[in-house]
């Protein structure tokens, strides 16, 4: 076996197009895996997590290339060959037809609804974003790493110019049942949901799908939004121009108390009711709310009835594509009593240390910090996938929790890089989905059961079985 880097400096691709030319490298003759990342901390981390051991001495301004291979001369020719399609950009990833703003404002028609979706660097937002408010377009900015002040500056326009600024770091939208950037084949109905939360949204409206009911619109408004800093100005202004007739669910990631009550003020306690409006923690919950609301049978998931045998095992890994389903995971099972440390965490107290070995985590591998010159989780699973392989090979982890997201901008096989995932800890998984979307749900659950993995269709549940067990084996 032959592991081979090359460092090529001062050089920027986009991540998507970096997995593209991977996964091409992986398909030659003798190449076992290929990596190919902007050389950020996380990113040698996430490398590390797949099984790979990058110089120390990378510049972070580079692209690292990592092959591992049957011998040094298909491992050198790995390279070579990643060196070309880069040089050419011809890779099986998604091929972008190039074109400029200038014409934008003239290509909008009355009676149209023109959004402009933003998936660039965090450092190249402010000024589309600003050129698409001129132009009269929507914004659905999918990008992280959006300085706290521009989103401000942003956000202050759009509401002067009644349009809606949606993000930054809005994974989700829907618009009259149209996905744009993480969305599920959800039905089409007269529900909206308005969160700070991608994966968090695409959780609602999956199971509002599976408990009959549709989805009109799903407004994600970016995960800073309900902070005090933004002040809630896109979940207020979506409040405001959505037109319900049947139900509201509003998402917020953390949100601010204040900012919080003067949306929605129901009392101090964790869960509480007021008429119609319920106030809860979770997403669950909340579905249930509104299906019981329409008419409709809450959702019912049994947990399985035998014991775990986890003898001399101790330590919790739970790890999530989806920040909102870690966050919930976390309280879950904070709420039985155990400790869970997070970088996404419910407490700052509870914030992930550098040394976590031995500690119980929830780690949100979506979050700004792993995807920052790298695919999100949800379009190349691999890292995450990896991350749990590796976990799983430990002889002290009790559980392995973490969730699949399936639909529109996922990655086809969301399951890559698991088959080597080991039967020591017990694996527990929720997968969000439906029956409709493109990576076939029924496949996915049965995969997942040949690989020992209990499979939960709420990510809520899968969490609080995971407390069960952590309980019982505490």
């Amino acid at each position: 076996m032959s592991t081979r880097y090359h460092e090529i400096e001062n050089r920027y691709m986009d991540s998507v197009l970096l997995m593209g030319v991977s996964r091409d490298v992986e398909k030659e003759i003798g190449v076992k895996k290929a990596g190919m990342v902007t050389a950020t901390k996380e990113n040698l981390d996430l490398l590390r997590n797949a099984g790979f051991s990058p110089p120390s001495n990378v510049k972070p301004s580079s692209i690292l290339i990592a092959i591992e291979a049957d011998n040094d001369e298909h491992a050198e020719a790995a390279i070579k060959s990643a060196i070309d399609l880069m040089d050419r950009e011809k890779t099986s990833g998604p091929q972008v037809e190039i074109t400029t703003m200038g014409t934008l404002k003239d290509t909008i028609r009355k009676g149209d609804l023109p959004i402009l979706f933003i998936s660039t660097p965090g450092q190249y937002v402010e000024k589309l974003a600003n050129d698409g408010l001129d132009a009269g377009a929507h914004l659905h900015i999918f990008s992280s790493n959006v300085p706290t002040e521009v989103e401000m500056s942003l956000k202050r326009k759009g509401k002067e110019k009644g349009l809606l600024v949606m993000g930054p770091d809005a994974g989700t939208v829907i618009i009259d049942g149209k996905g744009l950037g993480f969305a599920n084949a959800v039905k089409t109905g007269n529900v909206a949901v308005i969160g700070s939360s991608g994966s968090g949204m695409q959780e609602t409206t999956v199971l509002l799908d599976r408990g009959g009911l549709g989805t009109s619109y799903a407004i994600g408004v970016g995960s800073k939004d309900m902070t005090e800093e933004i002040d809630g100005t896109m979940t207020k202004m979506a409040i405001e121009s959505l037109g319900v007739s049947d139900g509201l669910i509003i998402i917020g990631k953390k949100p601010d108390k204040r900012v919080k009550d003067e949306i929605l003020s129901l009392g101090e306690s964790e869960e509480s009711m007021e008429g119609d409006i319920l106030s809860t923690g979770s997403i669950d919950r909340g579905v249930d709310h509104i299906l019981k609301a329409m008419g409709k049978a809450e959702l019912r998931e049994a947990a399985p009835k035998e014991s775990a045998k986890l003898d001399g095992r101790k330590y919790l890994r739970g790890l999530f594509v989806g920040g909102s389903l870690c966050y919930q995971a976390q309280a879950i099972i904070g709420k039985a009593g155990i400790k869970v440390y997070s970088n996404a965490p419910t407490k700052k107290e509870l914030s992930l240390p550098d040394d976590y070995d031995n500690l119980n985590v929830c780690i949100d591998t979506g979050a700004e910090e792993y995807v920052k010159g790298r695919p999100h989780p949800m379009i190349d699973p691999q890292a995450r996938n990896s991350w749990l392989v590796k976990e799983s090979r430990r002889d002290d982890v009790a559980v392995l929790l973490f969730e699949i997201m399936l639909g529109w901008g996922s990655a086809d096989d969301p399951l890559a890089g698991l088959d080597g995932l080991q039967r020591g800890p017990l694996a527990i998984a929720s997968i969000c989905g439906t029956k409709a979307d493109k990576q076939d749900y029924d496949r996915i659950a049965d995969e997942l059961k040949d690989l020992g993995v209990v499979v939960f269709g709420s990510s809520g549940n899968a969490a609080a079985y995971a407390a069960k067990v952590m309980g019982d084996v505490g």
